[in-house]
Protein backbone atom coordinates (compact mmCIF):
# COMPACT_ATOMS: atom_id res chain seq x y z
CA UNK A 1 0.00 0.00 0.00
CA UNK A 2 1.22 3.29 -1.04
CA UNK A 3 1.89 6.19 2.12
CA UNK A 4 -0.60 8.27 1.36
CA UNK A 5 -3.45 5.47 0.90
CA UNK A 6 -1.76 4.60 4.08
CA UNK A 7 -2.76 7.97 5.67
CA UNK A 8 -6.28 7.41 4.12
CA UNK A 9 -7.11 4.28 5.79
CA UNK A 10 -5.87 5.36 8.86
CA UNK A 11 -7.84 8.59 8.93
CA UNK A 12 -10.98 6.87 7.80
CA UNK A 13 -10.65 4.55 10.47
CA UNK A 14 -8.32 5.11 13.60
CA UNK A 15 -9.71 2.53 15.51
CA UNK A 16 -9.77 -0.71 14.12
CA UNK A 17 -11.75 -3.37 16.16
CA UNK A 18 -9.62 -4.87 18.01
CA UNK A 19 -12.16 -7.09 20.45
CA UNK A 20 -13.24 -10.11 18.91
CA UNK A 21 -17.15 -10.03 18.16
CA UNK A 22 -18.79 -13.22 19.96
CA UNK A 23 -21.35 -15.80 18.52
CA UNK A 24 -24.73 -15.76 20.54
CA UNK A 25 -24.03 -19.30 20.77
CA UNK A 26 -21.12 -18.51 22.96
CA UNK A 27 -22.19 -16.26 25.26
CA UNK A 28 -23.28 -18.12 28.89
CA UNK A 29 -26.87 -16.32 29.66
CA UNK A 30 -27.30 -18.41 32.83
CA UNK A 31 -23.87 -16.65 34.38
CA UNK A 32 -24.78 -13.54 32.81
CA UNK A 33 -27.57 -13.31 35.13
CA UNK A 34 -26.24 -14.57 38.13
CA UNK A 35 -23.03 -12.35 37.72
CA UNK A 36 -25.50 -9.54 38.24
CA UNK A 37 -27.57 -10.64 40.30
CA UNK A 38 -24.49 -11.16 42.67
CA UNK A 39 -23.18 -7.85 42.26
CA UNK A 40 -26.40 -6.00 42.80
CA UNK A 41 -26.45 -8.17 46.55
CA UNK A 42 -22.55 -7.45 47.17
CA UNK A 43 -23.39 -3.80 46.33
CA UNK A 44 -26.90 -3.71 48.36
CA UNK A 45 -25.02 -5.55 51.12
CA UNK A 46 -22.27 -2.23 51.10
CA UNK A 47 -24.85 0.31 51.18
CA UNK A 48 -26.75 -1.52 53.79
CA UNK A 49 -29.75 -2.14 51.89
CA UNK A 50 -31.25 -5.18 53.22
CA UNK A 51 -34.49 -5.86 50.43
CA UNK A 52 -35.09 -3.35 47.13
CA UNK A 53 -38.10 -2.62 44.80
CA UNK A 54 -37.64 -2.02 41.25
CA UNK A 55 -40.01 -0.90 38.66
CA UNK A 56 -37.41 0.57 36.67
CA UNK A 57 -37.19 -1.94 33.64
CA UNK A 58 -33.60 -2.21 33.24
CA UNK A 59 -33.25 -2.53 37.28
CA UNK A 60 -35.30 -5.51 36.68
CA UNK A 61 -33.42 -7.15 34.02
CA UNK A 62 -30.62 -7.09 35.78
CA UNK A 63 -31.51 -8.66 38.84
CA UNK A 64 -34.41 -11.20 37.26
CA UNK A 65 -32.89 -11.50 33.32
CA UNK A 66 -36.45 -11.15 32.27
CA UNK A 67 -37.86 -8.91 30.22
CA UNK A 68 -41.51 -8.06 28.75
CA UNK A 69 -42.69 -5.13 27.04
CA UNK A 70 -40.00 -3.06 28.47
CA UNK A 71 -40.92 0.52 26.41
CA UNK A 72 -44.73 0.07 27.82
CA UNK A 73 -43.61 -1.12 31.37
CA UNK A 74 -40.93 1.88 31.20
CA UNK A 75 -43.60 4.51 31.74
CA UNK A 76 -46.68 2.29 33.22
CA UNK A 77 -46.01 0.24 37.08
CA UNK A 78 -47.25 -2.69 35.80
CA UNK A 79 -44.55 -5.29 36.76
CA UNK A 80 -42.03 -4.92 39.84
CA UNK A 81 -39.65 -7.14 41.86
CA UNK A 82 -38.32 -7.86 45.12
CA UNK A 83 -34.88 -8.12 45.39
CA UNK A 84 -33.43 -9.14 49.16
CA UNK A 85 -29.55 -8.76 49.56
CA UNK A 86 -29.24 -12.35 50.57
CA UNK A 87 -31.80 -14.78 48.55
CA UNK A 88 -33.47 -15.14 45.64
CA UNK A 89 -35.57 -12.20 44.35
CA UNK A 90 -39.33 -12.32 43.65
CA UNK A 91 -41.02 -10.99 40.55
CA UNK A 92 -44.07 -9.70 40.29
CA UNK A 93 -45.19 -9.29 36.21
CA UNK A 94 -47.95 -8.68 34.30
CA UNK A 95 -50.82 -11.62 34.38
CA UNK A 96 -50.91 -11.86 31.05
CA UNK A 97 -47.22 -12.19 30.71
CA UNK A 98 -46.04 -14.58 33.63
CA UNK A 99 -45.62 -17.24 31.36
CA UNK A 100 -42.79 -15.26 30.00
CA UNK A 101 -40.90 -14.46 32.66
CA UNK A 102 -41.45 -17.87 34.29
CA UNK A 103 -38.91 -19.62 31.40
CA UNK A 104 -36.55 -18.10 33.64
CA UNK A 105 -37.63 -17.78 36.58
CA UNK A 106 -39.21 -19.91 39.22
CA UNK A 107 -41.01 -17.20 41.75
CA UNK A 108 -43.30 -15.48 39.63
CA UNK A 109 -46.59 -14.04 40.84
CA UNK A 110 -49.00 -11.84 39.66
CA UNK A 111 -48.00 -8.19 40.07
CA UNK A 112 -51.00 -5.78 41.47
CA UNK A 113 -51.64 -2.22 39.85
CA UNK A 114 -53.67 0.94 40.67
CA UNK A 115 -52.46 3.07 37.88
CA UNK A 116 -55.07 5.20 35.53
CA UNK A 117 -57.73 5.34 38.46
CA UNK A 118 -57.63 8.43 39.54
CA UNK A 119 -58.85 9.24 43.26
CA UNK A 120 -60.01 5.34 43.29
CA UNK A 121 -56.78 4.13 42.89
CA UNK A 122 -55.86 4.93 46.54
CA UNK A 123 -57.76 1.94 47.84
CA UNK A 124 -55.48 -0.53 45.33
CA UNK A 125 -52.44 0.94 46.29
CA UNK A 126 -52.67 0.49 49.81
CA UNK A 127 -53.66 -3.56 49.02
CA UNK A 128 -50.70 -3.55 46.74
CA UNK A 129 -48.38 -2.14 49.92
CA UNK A 130 -50.01 -4.92 52.29
CA UNK A 131 -48.69 -7.34 49.65
CA UNK A 132 -45.20 -5.92 49.55
CA UNK A 133 -45.01 -5.79 53.48
CA UNK A 134 -46.21 -9.65 53.08
CA UNK A 135 -43.02 -10.54 50.91
CA UNK A 136 -40.66 -8.73 52.74
CA UNK A 137 -41.71 -10.70 56.22
CA UNK A 138 -41.78 -13.79 53.66
CA UNK A 139 -38.25 -12.87 52.78
CA UNK A 140 -37.18 -12.37 56.57
CA UNK A 141 -36.46 -8.57 55.92
CA UNK A 142 -40.03 -7.36 57.83
CA UNK A 143 -39.58 -4.37 59.02
CA UNK A 144 -36.02 -3.22 57.43
CA UNK A 145 -36.21 0.07 54.98
CA UNK A 146 -36.72 -0.60 51.58
CA UNK A 147 -35.23 0.66 48.41
CA UNK A 148 -37.04 2.13 45.71
CA UNK A 149 -35.98 3.08 42.49
CA UNK A 150 -38.95 5.05 41.02
CA UNK A 151 -42.88 4.80 42.29
CA UNK A 152 -45.71 7.58 42.14
CA UNK A 153 -47.45 9.65 45.00
CA UNK A 154 -49.74 6.66 45.48
CA UNK A 155 -47.02 4.08 45.85
CA UNK A 156 -45.33 6.31 48.18
CA UNK A 157 -48.25 7.41 50.43
CA UNK A 158 -49.35 3.50 50.71
CA UNK A 159 -45.86 2.02 51.62
CA UNK A 160 -45.97 4.90 54.08
CA UNK A 161 -49.22 3.78 55.66
CA UNK A 162 -48.19 0.13 55.63
CA UNK A 163 -45.27 1.49 57.97
CA UNK A 164 -42.61 0.71 55.30
CA UNK A 165 -39.90 3.25 55.25
CA UNK A 166 -38.55 3.81 52.09
CA UNK A 167 -34.98 4.98 50.59
CA UNK A 168 -33.37 5.30 47.22
CA UNK A 169 -31.81 2.28 45.71
CA UNK A 170 -29.24 4.30 43.34
CA UNK A 171 -26.25 4.12 45.17
CA UNK A 172 -26.25 0.01 44.96
CA UNK A 173 -27.77 -0.16 41.43
CA UNK A 174 -24.91 2.34 40.32
CA UNK A 175 -22.09 0.65 41.59
CA UNK A 176 -23.14 -2.59 40.52
CA UNK A 177 -23.84 -1.47 36.87
CA UNK A 178 -21.21 0.30 35.91
CA UNK A 179 -18.47 -2.40 36.39
CA UNK A 180 -19.48 -5.00 34.01
CA UNK A 181 -19.31 -8.20 33.96
CA UNK A 182 -17.32 -10.48 31.24
CA UNK A 183 -20.76 -11.79 29.44
CA UNK A 184 -22.20 -8.49 29.10
CA UNK A 185 -18.87 -7.39 27.66
CA UNK A 186 -19.46 -10.23 25.15
CA UNK A 187 -22.60 -8.82 24.87
CA UNK A 188 -22.04 -5.06 24.55
CA UNK A 189 -19.01 -6.49 21.90
CA UNK A 190 -21.74 -7.73 19.58
CA UNK A 191 -24.18 -4.90 19.84
CA UNK A 192 -21.09 -2.79 18.88
CA UNK A 193 -21.57 -4.53 15.56
CA UNK A 194 -24.88 -4.20 15.12
CA UNK A 195 -23.98 -0.36 15.71
CA UNK A 196 -21.45 -0.91 12.44
CA UNK A 197 -24.36 -2.75 10.88
CA UNK A 198 -26.58 0.29 11.42
CA UNK A 199 -24.43 2.93 10.24
CA UNK A 200 -23.64 1.68 7.29
CA UNK A 201 -27.33 0.80 6.22
CA UNK A 202 -27.87 4.66 7.35
CA UNK A 203 -24.85 5.97 5.10
CA UNK A 204 -25.34 4.18 1.92
CA UNK A 205 -29.24 4.95 1.84
CA UNK A 206 -28.07 9.14 2.31
CA UNK A 207 -28.85 11.07 -1.08
CA UNK A 208 -30.72 14.13 -2.29
CA UNK A 209 -34.48 13.78 -1.83
CA UNK A 210 -34.84 10.79 1.02
CA UNK A 211 -36.67 12.37 3.89
CA UNK A 212 -35.25 12.42 7.49
CA UNK A 213 -37.96 9.88 8.63
CA UNK A 214 -36.99 7.50 5.79
CA UNK A 215 -33.43 7.61 6.87
CA UNK A 216 -35.19 6.85 10.15
CA UNK A 217 -36.96 3.86 8.99
CA UNK A 218 -33.46 2.74 7.50
CA UNK A 219 -31.55 2.27 10.73
CA UNK A 220 -34.81 0.69 12.37
CA UNK A 221 -35.23 -1.90 9.91
CA UNK A 222 -31.41 -2.73 10.80
CA UNK A 223 -31.67 -2.86 14.71
CA UNK A 224 -34.52 -5.74 14.70
CA UNK A 225 -33.17 -7.54 11.42
CA UNK A 226 -30.17 -8.36 14.32
CA UNK A 227 -32.58 -8.48 17.18
CA UNK A 228 -32.50 -5.39 18.50
CA UNK A 229 -35.34 -4.11 20.79
CA UNK A 230 -35.99 -0.06 20.22
CA UNK A 231 -34.34 3.60 19.66
CA UNK A 232 -35.35 5.15 22.42
CA UNK A 233 -34.19 9.16 20.56
CA UNK A 234 -35.35 9.70 17.14
CA UNK A 235 -32.12 12.15 16.47
CA UNK A 236 -31.43 12.17 12.79
CA UNK A 237 -30.85 15.50 11.19
CA UNK A 238 -30.20 16.91 8.18
CA UNK A 239 -28.47 21.03 6.79
CA UNK A 240 -29.71 23.31 9.14
CA UNK A 241 -31.51 20.91 11.62
CA UNK A 242 -28.23 19.93 12.24
CA UNK A 243 -27.34 23.32 13.97
CA UNK A 244 -28.46 23.31 17.23
CA UNK A 245 -28.06 19.85 17.76
CA UNK A 246 -30.96 17.73 19.63
CA UNK A 247 -33.74 18.14 16.59
CA UNK A 248 -35.46 14.50 15.94
CA UNK A 249 -36.21 13.23 12.25
CA UNK A 250 -39.03 14.80 10.89
CA UNK A 251 -39.96 14.96 6.89
CA UNK A 252 -37.38 17.56 6.12
CA UNK A 253 -35.62 16.23 2.89
CA UNK A 254 -32.07 16.06 2.42
CA UNK A 255 -30.59 18.00 -0.14
CA UNK A 256 -26.78 17.61 -2.19
CA UNK A 257 -24.32 19.50 0.49
CA UNK A 258 -26.03 18.55 3.39
CA UNK A 259 -24.38 17.68 6.62
CA UNK A 260 -26.47 14.37 7.87
CA UNK A 261 -26.14 13.52 11.60
CA UNK A 262 -27.37 10.57 13.49
CA UNK A 263 -27.16 9.18 17.32
CA UNK A 264 -28.27 5.76 17.44
CA UNK A 265 -29.47 5.63 20.89
CA UNK A 266 -30.71 1.83 20.55
CA UNK A 267 -31.12 -0.44 22.54
CA UNK A 268 -29.69 -3.76 20.67
CA UNK A 269 -29.39 -7.63 21.56
CA UNK A 270 -30.63 -8.53 24.68
CA UNK A 271 -31.35 -4.82 25.64
CA UNK A 272 -28.02 -3.15 25.95
CA UNK A 273 -26.96 -0.05 24.62
CA UNK A 274 -25.30 0.95 21.14
CA UNK A 275 -24.62 4.52 21.63
CA UNK A 276 -22.79 6.14 18.96
CA UNK A 277 -23.32 9.42 16.37
CA UNK A 278 -21.40 9.60 13.13
CA UNK A 279 -22.43 13.03 10.46
CA UNK A 280 -22.30 12.34 7.10
CA UNK A 281 -21.95 14.40 4.34
CA UNK A 282 -24.47 14.06 1.52
CA UNK A 283 -22.67 14.94 -2.16
CA UNK A 284 -18.73 15.10 -2.24
CA UNK A 285 -18.03 18.24 -2.12
CA UNK A 286 -17.45 19.68 1.89
CA UNK A 287 -17.89 23.33 2.66
CA UNK A 288 -14.65 24.54 4.64
CA UNK A 289 -16.74 25.48 7.73
CA UNK A 290 -17.78 22.45 7.59
CA UNK A 291 -14.61 20.34 7.33
CA UNK A 292 -13.71 22.50 10.77
CA UNK A 293 -16.81 22.01 12.53
CA UNK A 294 -15.79 17.79 11.73
CA UNK A 295 -12.39 17.77 12.54
CA UNK A 296 -13.02 19.78 15.81
CA UNK A 297 -15.93 17.12 16.83
CA UNK A 298 -13.19 14.35 15.57
CA UNK A 299 -10.21 15.49 17.33
CA UNK A 300 -12.66 15.80 20.61
CA UNK A 301 -13.70 12.40 20.17
CA UNK A 302 -11.00 10.61 19.54
CA UNK A 303 -8.65 13.16 22.56
CA UNK A 304 -11.07 11.61 25.06
CA UNK A 305 -10.60 7.89 23.75
CA UNK A 306 -7.19 8.29 24.26
CA UNK A 307 -6.82 10.05 27.37
CA UNK A 308 -9.68 7.93 28.95
CA UNK A 309 -7.51 5.11 31.59
CA UNK A 310 -8.55 2.79 34.21
CA UNK A 311 -7.48 4.59 37.69
CA UNK A 312 -8.06 7.91 35.98
CA UNK A 313 -10.84 10.10 38.46
CA UNK A 314 -13.66 11.87 36.58
CA UNK A 315 -12.18 15.17 37.67
CA UNK A 316 -9.16 14.60 35.90
CA UNK A 317 -10.57 13.57 32.71
CA UNK A 318 -12.78 16.66 33.06
CA UNK A 319 -9.74 18.82 33.19
CA UNK A 320 -7.78 17.12 30.57
CA UNK A 321 -9.90 16.68 27.59
CA UNK A 322 -9.87 18.15 24.48
CA UNK A 323 -11.96 21.79 24.68
CA UNK A 324 -13.67 23.14 22.10
CA UNK A 325 -12.84 26.90 20.80
CA UNK A 326 -14.66 30.20 20.82
CA UNK A 327 -17.63 30.23 18.64
CA UNK A 328 -18.35 26.37 19.49
CA UNK A 329 -19.15 27.09 23.23
CA UNK A 330 -22.83 27.64 23.31
CA UNK A 331 -23.96 24.81 21.25
CA UNK A 332 -22.15 22.20 23.10
CA UNK A 333 -23.26 19.58 24.03
CA UNK A 334 -24.44 18.47 27.92
CA UNK A 335 -21.70 16.47 29.17
CA UNK A 336 -18.19 14.98 27.70
CA UNK A 337 -19.72 11.60 28.92
CA UNK A 338 -21.90 9.00 30.24
CA UNK A 339 -21.59 5.56 30.56
CA UNK A 340 -23.57 3.11 29.01
CA UNK A 341 -25.30 -0.84 30.14
CA UNK A 342 -28.96 -1.77 30.00
CA UNK A 343 -29.44 2.23 29.35
CA UNK A 344 -27.70 5.57 29.48
CA UNK A 345 -26.28 5.22 32.98
CA UNK A 346 -24.61 7.43 35.60
CA UNK A 347 -23.18 9.22 36.40
CA UNK A 348 -21.29 11.02 33.80
CA UNK A 349 -18.53 13.53 33.24
CA UNK A 350 -19.39 16.70 32.59
CA UNK A 351 -17.50 20.44 31.37
CA UNK A 352 -14.68 21.64 33.61
CA UNK A 353 -17.22 24.38 34.32
CA UNK A 354 -20.21 22.76 34.62
CA UNK A 355 -18.86 21.31 37.49
CA UNK A 356 -18.39 24.74 39.26
CA UNK A 357 -21.37 26.15 38.66
CA UNK A 358 -23.11 23.21 39.89
CA UNK A 359 -21.14 22.93 42.96
CA UNK A 360 -19.10 20.02 42.39
CA UNK A 361 -18.59 16.59 40.51
CA UNK A 362 -19.59 12.79 41.37
CA UNK A 363 -15.55 12.64 41.75
CA UNK A 364 -15.98 8.30 40.77
CA UNK A 365 -12.62 6.48 39.72
CA UNK A 366 -12.43 5.12 36.18
CA UNK A 367 -12.06 1.01 36.09
CA UNK A 368 -11.69 -1.67 33.77
CA UNK A 369 -14.70 -2.81 32.48
CA UNK A 370 -16.53 0.13 32.66
CA UNK A 371 -18.21 1.12 29.37
CA UNK A 372 -18.54 4.84 28.64
CA UNK A 373 -20.14 6.90 25.39
CA UNK A 374 -17.59 9.79 24.32
CA UNK A 375 -19.24 12.77 22.62
CA UNK A 376 -18.42 15.73 21.44
CA UNK A 377 -21.14 18.12 19.35
CA UNK A 378 -19.01 21.07 16.95
CA UNK A 379 -21.53 23.62 15.46
CA UNK A 380 -20.41 27.34 15.44
CA UNK A 381 -22.64 29.70 16.54
CA UNK A 382 -25.00 30.85 13.44
CA UNK A 383 -23.81 27.96 10.85
CA UNK A 384 -26.53 26.21 9.25
CA UNK A 385 -25.20 23.04 10.03
CA UNK A 386 -22.94 21.23 13.14
CA UNK A 387 -21.05 17.69 13.50
CA UNK A 388 -22.20 15.25 16.14
CA UNK A 389 -19.45 12.40 16.58
CA UNK A 390 -19.85 9.69 19.37
CA UNK A 391 -18.46 6.67 20.33
CA UNK A 392 -18.73 3.89 23.05
CA UNK A 393 -16.31 2.96 24.57
CA UNK A 394 -14.73 -0.11 26.73
CA UNK A 395 -12.05 0.77 29.52
CA UNK A 396 -9.35 -1.86 29.36
CA UNK A 397 -6.28 -2.48 31.10
CA UNK A 398 -4.33 -0.16 28.20
CA UNK A 399 -7.08 2.13 27.79
CA UNK A 400 -10.18 2.22 26.18
CA UNK A 401 -11.62 0.75 23.24
CA UNK A 402 -13.79 0.98 20.89
CA UNK A 403 -16.81 -1.45 20.95
CA UNK A 404 -17.94 -0.16 17.72
CA UNK A 405 -15.46 0.83 14.94
CA UNK A 406 -17.78 2.31 12.21
CA UNK A 407 -15.22 5.07 9.65
CA UNK A 408 -15.20 8.27 10.42
CA UNK A 409 -16.91 10.70 7.04
CA UNK A 410 -13.19 10.91 5.10
CA UNK A 411 -14.82 13.33 2.59
CA UNK A 412 -15.02 15.82 5.56
CA UNK A 413 -11.39 15.08 6.98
Amino acid sequence: MLAGQENRERIHNPHIQQLRVPNVSEIDFGQLRAGRLERLQRMMLAHDMPVAMFYNPANIRYATGTEVMGVWTGTTFARYCLVPAEGEPVLFEYANSMHVSQKIMSDVRPSQGWQFRGIEGFAPAQRWAASIADTMRELGVAGERLAVDRLDGFGFMALADAGIEVTDSSPATVDAREVKTPEEIQIMTLNGAIGDAMLADFEAAIRPGIRELELMAVVNETLYRYHGEFMFTRLIASGPNTNPWMSEAHDKIVQPGDLVGIDTDANAYEGYVVDISRTFLCGDNAHPGQKEAYRIAYDCVNGMRELLKPGMSFTEFSERAPRLPEGYLAGRYGGMAHQAGLEDEGPGIPYPDTVKAEGGIVNREIRENMVFCLECYAGKDGAPYGVKLEDEVLVTGDGAVALSTYPFEAKLL
